[in-house]
């Protein structure tokens, strides 16, 4: 079995790996505050993803030995297939009411791996190829063959953990523990509140010392929300042409449909800049360079810059 490779947080790549799986009518955006008003203006929200530095420091609470009936959770059984796995235990938890298409290759593993222990939910994802190669289709191209090795105390390790509602109950699904982590029931001001606390609190810990976080949510595609809202307005336009209300606020859903594809255009291009090898441009641009002899020049004057710069900063 082919490896796994680390892909990068980021709201076009984690949509358009989702949409690889065949997933339709979602989209992830990325958090930056944890307040009411940032999720109000989001909600519906699906999950949460979070990522942070891992330091490997003993947990306290308690996972979970026997899951409640129907929550999917399956232990991390490959390296660097945390953010996947993640993002899985998401989409696996969905409810039917929530009407989200899953596409054939999460449908037939979440039938597939429903009676399941965690480990052997760990082993299906890991033997799923239309998933581990979608996966690591969103990997930078390495020029360079290099020898794996182990993270060290020293390198920086992160890892992505994911918070999901199931049956009136918050959970962590965190694919390095032996369970998940039972958070409290959903109270009077949804799950998202009970989950946002848990990332407050897991923030506020480690703070002091770590602002490596990141935070984004599963939502509904911004693209057929506006959609709707329009269709909406038309409806009330058909039987009011003289509604000025709602002629107004066609205007400003245009303006915002128009918004969102720009987004997404960005999304591909920069996917697409991810997965391109610039190495061999690189490389012939050198050749030329050194055949005009103008790269030792061009050395030398970045070399004299460096110094000058680091003389400036060392007076400064």
């Amino acid at each position: 079995m082919s490896s796994w490779t680390t892909i990068e947080s980021d709201p076009g790549v984690f949509t358009a790996l989702i949409e690889s799986f065949g997933v339709k009518g979602l989209e992830f955006t990325e958090l930056y505050s944890l307040d009411e008003d940032s999720f109000a203006q989001i909600a519906p929200v699906f999950g949460l993803i979070f990522l942070f530095k891992w330091t490997g420091e003993k947990d306290s609470r308690e996972a979970m030995s026997d899951a409640p009936a129907g929550l999917f959770c399956a232990k991390q059984v490959v390296n660097n297939a945390c953010a996947t796995q993640a993002i899985l235990g998401v989409l696996m938890n969905l409810e039917e009411e929530e009407k989200v298409e899953l596409g054939s290759t999460l449908t037939d593993l979440r039938s597939f791996s429903r009676d399941l222990p965690y480990d052997m939910r760990g082993l299906a994802i890991e033997n799923s190829e239309p998933i581990r190669k979608a996966h690591n289709s969103f990997a930078r191209p390495e020029p360079f063959v290099s020898v794996e090795s182990v993270a060290t105390e020293k390198d920086d390790v992160f890892h992505f953990v994911a918070y999901v509602p199931h049956d009136g109950h918050v959970y962590e699904l965190d694919g390095l523990k032996n369970g998940p982590i039972d958070l409290g029931p959903v109270g009077d001001k949804g799950w998202v509140d009970v989950a946002r606390t848990a990332v407050a609190q897991r923030v506020e810990k480690y703070s002091a010392s770590e602002i490596k976080f990141n935070l984004m949510a599963i939502v509904r595609d911004r693209r057929i929300v506006i959609q709707e809202e329009q269709q909406q307005l038309r409806a009330k336009l058909a039987k009011n042409p003289e509604d000025a209300e709602a002629t107004v606020g066609l205007a400003d859903l245009e303006t915002a449909e128009a918004q969102e594809i720009e987004k997404r255009n960005a999304w591909n291009a920069e996917n697409q800049r991810r997965r391109h090898n610039y190495v061999p441009l690189l490389v012939d641009l050198l050749k030329v360079l050194a055949g005009k002899k103008l790269l030792t020049g061009l050395i030398d004057k970045a070399n004299n810059r460096a110094t000058t710069n680091s003389n400036n900063a060392m007076k400064a």
